[in-house]
């Protein structure tokens, strides 16, 4: 038997806007889909300051914690997570069954600054909910709209005798938020139970050609650019790794004034796919990505400044490059949710006019259900 990943969400670097509560209950909700005999979770302070101290962490299945089952680290019941380190609790014993939802709560009594962060907004797989009391049991809220946030948790492993088949998807908010990983994690559960994992590496503002940038601290959240990713995702051994990036590369020149000096071209961007598309191969994991969505600025007035049309054609461009090279891995997303002009279709916008929405998410997970199966040899 051997710990197999069975869940990933990337915590992000907070530590420019870090979250300060005096006291802390945290629940979150986790779909898995291995079976096995015991559990163990990472714990991540990769980005404080200061040591993080959980006074109580509790797993249980029920999300109300009727039955709980303590979790300890090092035999102690005080977790204490060191200041730039992440930690594996010890293991608790429980038998794990596919399609299986788990919950952990974690309370802190003190008054702390969380700075690793990481969330979703589709809550069909995983869900999460904060609140500033530790002596308080609060209820997760089922939405596909709004952020469900929680700290320091970033991985689950199952002791099992049988590897599920791994696919990792990396990229930006498209990822982080769900829409897209957790409704192809929904198809492939039902459809491969106990067969297959999906980990979700995505860190919303994500780019390819550089890190974040730094003139604000919201931009200074955003990570590492996608290339410096790939050595954590590549340790879990993936069969396939799904990418969807590229486009902050052009939304954040129009936010950022730092970004408008990184202002990018349509072949620069093909360029990082070939490399990032090497070295996933190197590993000999299979490789796949998906063209870029279509985005337009403003809310209520959309911003037609020269630098955004031209932001835009160069998505056409790069599209075109991945249709010629890319014919067996590429998924065709854009082509599912724009129209005619290349604009995000009104039924699959978030309402922002950049990100897709559930409707889009279900739409693009059916499109690659069956060729991602075939990729990891699924049947």
């Amino acid at each position: 038997m051997e710990w197999q990943t069975a869940w990933i969400h990337e915590c992000s670097d907070f530590s420019t806007l870090p979250f300060k509560m005096a006291e802390l209950t945290e629940i979150i909700q986790m779909t898995l889909n291995v079976s096995g005999n015991a559990v163990r979770f990472e714990l991540s302070n990769l980005y404080g300051d200061k040591d993080i101290v959980f006074d109580e962490v509790s797993f249980s299945t029920d999300e109300k914690f009727h039955v709980k089952h303590r979790v300890y680290f090092d035999g102690k019941e005080a977790v204490v997570i060191k200041k730039g380190t992440a930690i594996i609790t010890d293991s608790l014993d429980f038998v794990i069954q596919p399609g299986m939802k788990i919950f952990l709560k974690l309370i802190s009594n003190r008054s702390q600054r969380y700075m690793d962060f990481t969330n979703t907004y589709d809550t069909s797989m995983t869900n999460a909910v904060i609140v500033r009391k530790a002596d308080t049991s609060p209820s997760l809220r089922r939405t596909i709209d709004a952020r469900r946030g929680w700290f320091c948790l970033s991985k689950v492993e199952v002791l099992s005798d049988y590897r599920a088949k791994v696919i990792s998807i990396i990229g930006d908010s498209l990822v982080e938020m769900g829409y897209i990983s957790d409704s192809l994690m929904a198809l492939l559960y039902k459809q491969f139970p106990g067969k297959v994992v999906v980990l979700n590496y995505g860190i919303s503002g994500q780019r390819m050609l550089n890190d974040a940038p730094q003139d604000e601290p919201l931009f200074a959240t955003f990570g590492v650019k996608t290339r410096k990713t790939l050595p954590k995702v590549l340790q879990n051994k993936p069969n396939l790794v799904l990418m969807f990036a590229g486009l902050n590369d052009l939304i954040l020149p129009v936010f950022s004034k730092e970004a408008q000096k990184q202002l990018v071209k349509a072949q620069d961007l093909f360029t990082e796919v070939e490399h990032i598309c090497e070295q996933i191969k190197m590993v000999k994991s299979h490789f796949m990505l998906s063209t870029v969505t279509p985005f337009e600025i403003g809310h209520t007035r959309e911003i037609h400044t020269s630098m955004v049309e031209q932001n835009i054609s160069t998505r056409i461009k790069l599209n075109k490059l991945l249709q010629r090279k890319y014919k067996n891995e590429l998924l065709n997303t854009a082509e599912l949710v724009e129209d005619n002009s290349f604009r995000l279709l009104k039924q699959y916008d978030l309402g922002d006019h950049m990100h897709v929405n559930k409707a889009a998410g279900e739409i693009i997970a059916q499109s690659m259900f069956e060729k991602v199966a075939a990729a990891v040899a699924l049947d």
